[in-house]
């Protein structure tokens, strides 16, 4: 335990040296961690061009009134279970991969309110798996990674317009309220002012995607790639980091990004998606250490009563290839499975 805590404590000092503006950590212990400040915010919400001055707040796309205005059929397609949709980034501007453009990400929305689809918040979602009873039929649970600012120039303009809840998962060590966020070759993050402007609008909630291990790093000597959430290739010591390493480096990244989202946000962060889906045993073992109660992966599954909480499955939508007939296949599969499971159990 006396190693962890050095170890710890090294590695934060370290950080907070190195990010300017960041995050600012003075800690011995997770107790007394809790009390840190750590995301110091600064008043930039102008910043200086070669043009002159502008403002630096995006103004998000106002939302195009949806394309049809069709009565809601009243249909069940499945009953006490919750279909998570994963997204992304929302742009047309973008060659990246994992990428859906608002009009692909409008259609998705208005098929599931023409198909009386019914998205649920974070923490219906999470009385969901508490008690196994649904708070509604078909109901949907809307998901983002990555904390992109996307989601608020584009998405939830579309998301208010229908009014439907959603959460984003963010990568709390991109989170600064600066120039620094617009950077070449980079997404531009989320800003403070837009997260409080979404979470004030009752629609918004928010989860951790880790501090800063949403890239990828060699994990072998041959410099093949993997995500940084599974044991890396130390080439400095040219050998893989062995099981204690690979622990502390997850445990000190998931608990800052948990201490500082809270912080952020002043509400206890129970959430964390993780960056690939990748998890393993040391993975779901160190986020329950490091506070966290309900882990997202990538895997494709309907949520059903009794879900393991640290293995909650989601479908993949946000891709350009997805559009609503494809959202219509995954709905139908989800239903035809329902249906299976009340046969073979003789309902």
């Amino acid at each position: 335990m006396n190693k962890r805590i050095l170890f710890l404590f090294t590695f934060l000092v370290t950080l907070a040296l190195v990010i300017a503006g960041g995050v600012g950590i003075a800690t011995k212990s997770e107790k007394n961690a809790a009390e840190l400040q750590h995301f110091a915010q600064e008043n930039t919400s102008k910043e200086q061009t070669q043009q002159g001055k502008r403002e630096d707040t995006v103004q998000p796309t106002a939302a195009a009134e949806p394309q049809s205005a069709k009565p809601v059929a009243k249909q069940t397609w499945y009953e006490n279970q919750v279909v998570v949709l994963m997204y992304h980034h929302v742009t047309d501007q973008s060659d990246q991969p994992y990428v859906i453009t608002p009009e692909g990400f409008a259609a998705h929305m208005q098929f599931l309110k023409e198909n009386d689809l019914h998205p649920i918040s974070l923490t219906q979602f999470v009385q969901f798996v508490q008690t196994g009873v649904s708070p509604v039929d078909n109901a949907v649970l809307i998901t983002f990674d990555d904390g992109y600012e996307s989601y608020y120039t584009e998405a939830f303009p579309i998301l208010k317009q229908y009014q439907f809840p959603s959460v984003n998962f963010l990568i709390t060590g991109r989170l600064k309220d600066s120039s620094e966020r617009k950077r070449p070759n980079v997404t531009p993050p989320l800003t403070y002012q837009e997260i409080q402007e979404m979470r004030a609008s009752g629609l918004a909630e928010f989860g951790s995607h880790t501090y800063s291990l949403h890239g990828q790093e060699a994990k072998n000597e041959w410099g093949e790639l993997g995500p940084e959430t599974a044991p890396v290739y130390l080439e400095d010591l040219g050998r893989l980091e062995d099981t204690q390493e690979y622990r502390d480096r997850l445990y000190v990244d998931f608990l800052m990004s948990r201490i500082g989202l809270g912080d952020l946000l002043g509400e206890r962060i129970q959430t964390i998606s993780l960056p690939f889906g990748f998890t393993n045993e040391v993975v779901i073992e160190t986020a329950k250490q490091a506070g966290y109660e309900y882990v997202f992966n990538s895997h494709p599954a309907v949520v059903k009563p009794g879900v393991d909480p640290f293995s909650i499955p989601r479908f993949d939508v946000g891709l350009r290839e997805i559009d609503a007939g494809k959202l219509r296949e995954l709905f139908a599969k989800a239903r035809d499975s329902l249906r299976e499971g009340d046969h073979g159990r003789g309902t």
